[in-house]
């Protein structure tokens, strides 16, 4: 039944690059992401249960995103490229930043390791970083570990950090050395060493890549940027053969197996986190009432749910765990099921247009010179590509990312220049 869902899911990235003109529209990522997504599955997966019904749900999702996109040029109107706009190209302030979240990460790391008894030292060897993973793996799983507010806090910066280094990559990547903007994901690395998880380094990464993307909006000035050149294919080449051998080192760490015959165990066990998206959620809106009562946002934005004491963070949002198939059992349903729990499906759907809505007005003033609206641009590039998983609103570190970068497009740049669309692309 996937492959006949295939043409449609493709139809509908097709039309959203007809009516929105870019491949950088955040609407049409969303269109682009899901096309993979249910392709990949398809082809790793063909095993996992699948939907029609649920993936229907899906689509309208993205319809959604793409009408309340496209809503909004029936009321604002087009940049021009020919228009002359006021953009400053040179933000400063960056190896401050980028530097410091060398510092952020090590008080993360050390806040987080000395909530289980543990000192740096513990990290000077093999022997000693597998022992603080595998503990920490199981304080995670058996003990519900939280990790200190302070190693949040620290988080965050390091998540704004990533951000500052992907924008600023894409407006001048030869201002600086190469590997500086790069390095706030040095330290999301070492935490994910120690916590066996491997969603501190993918948050980090969406961050650089959503900024990177804003960034070149903001910097080229028109609407038919390329996304997929030779740079970043190969790019998302390295990018996908690294995220692998993340996935399967972390995966060894966390069971304490130091035996490579079990490798392919170990990639079946993790073909879920991928590819598993499509399947949890399907099994899910099978069977949920959908008359069913809104959470009135717990899960969009659990994190603030939990500072706030309104209600508590679960361990893992969802201790609900569903065979996905072949006895493969996960516990990934998209972020549609916290929005639909959340709002009911009409109010999800709502939801999603707003966001539509949102991308496309901060789209516009990007391409017209503003560079406050590349923060507001991330935040919507962030939850479309988080989609497959859960809301990345679910996490408060990631919202003050958000506004912490807000902060910085608005004050820390120089001199403006004035622009007449310079081409540049992402990465």
């Amino acid at each position: 039944m996937a492959y006949l869902i295939l043409p449609i899911q493709y139809g509908i990235w097709y039309f959203s690059r007809k009516v929105l003109k870019s491949t950088y529209h955040p609407a049409v990522i969303l269109c682009q992401l899901w096309f993979f997504v249910l392709l990949l599955t398809t082809a790793f997966a063909p095993d996992y249960y699948f939907s029609p019904m649920a993936y229907m749900l899906i689509i309208a999702m993205q319809i959604s995103a793409v009408l309340g996109a496209t809503f909004y040029y029936f009321i604002g109107a087009r940049a021009s490229v020919n228009t002359p706009r006021r953009f400053s190209a040179d933000f400063s302030h960056f190896r401050v930043i980028v530097y410091g979240s060398l510092f952020f990460g090590l008080v993360a790391i050390y806040t987080t390791l000395k909530a289980q008894g543990f000192g740096l030292s513990s990290m000077l060897s093999i022997s000693g970083i597998l022992q603080v993973s595998h503990a920490m793996s199981l304080a995670r799983y058996e003990d519900q570990f939280q990790i200190p507010l302070l190693a949040r806090i620290s988080q965050m910066a390091i998540f704004f950090s990533s951000a500052v280094g992907g924008f600023n990559y894409s407006l001048n990547r030869t201002r600086y050395r190469t590997f500086e903007y790069f390095l706030p994901i040095v330290p999301s690395l070492l935490i994910a060493l120690i916590l066996t998880t491997r969603a501190a380094v993918l948050f980090n990464l969406v961050f650089w890549v959503c900024a990177n993307l804003s960034g070149s909006l903001l910097g080229g000035g028109r609407v038919n940027l390329v996304l997929i050149t030779k740079r970043t294919a190969m790019a998302l080449v390295f990018g996908i053969l690294f995220i692998t051998l993340m996935f399967v080192s972390l995966q060894f760490m966390r069971g304490g197996v130091t035996d490579f015959g079990r490798l392919k165990e170990i990639l079946l066990h993790l073909r879920q986190w991928p590819f598993g998206s499509i399947a949890g959620f399907g099994i899910w809106a099978d069977t949920f009432q959908f008359d069913w009562s809104a959470t009135g946002g717990y899960y969009t934005f659990v994190g603030l749910f939990d500072q706030l004491g309104i209600q508590a963070r679960k361990l893992g949002l969802y201790d609900q765990y569903v065979n996905l198939g072949s006895q493969s059992w996960g516990n990934i349903y998209t972020a549609y099921r916290g929005l639909i729990q959340d709002y009911t499906l009409t109010g999800a759907l709502f939801f999603m247009a707003l966001l539509g809505f949102v991308g496309s007005t901060s789209f516009a003033n990007c391409i017209r010179g503003n560079a406050v609206a590349a923060s507001s641009l991330i935040a919507v590039y962030a939850f479309f590509f988080w989609t497959p998983i859960v809301s990345f609103y679910g996490y408060t570190a990631h919202i003050g990312a958000f506004i912490l970068f807000g902060i910085y497009l608005k004050f820390c740049h120089r001199k403006a220049r004035v622009f007449y669309g310079v081409s540049r692309g992402a990465i």
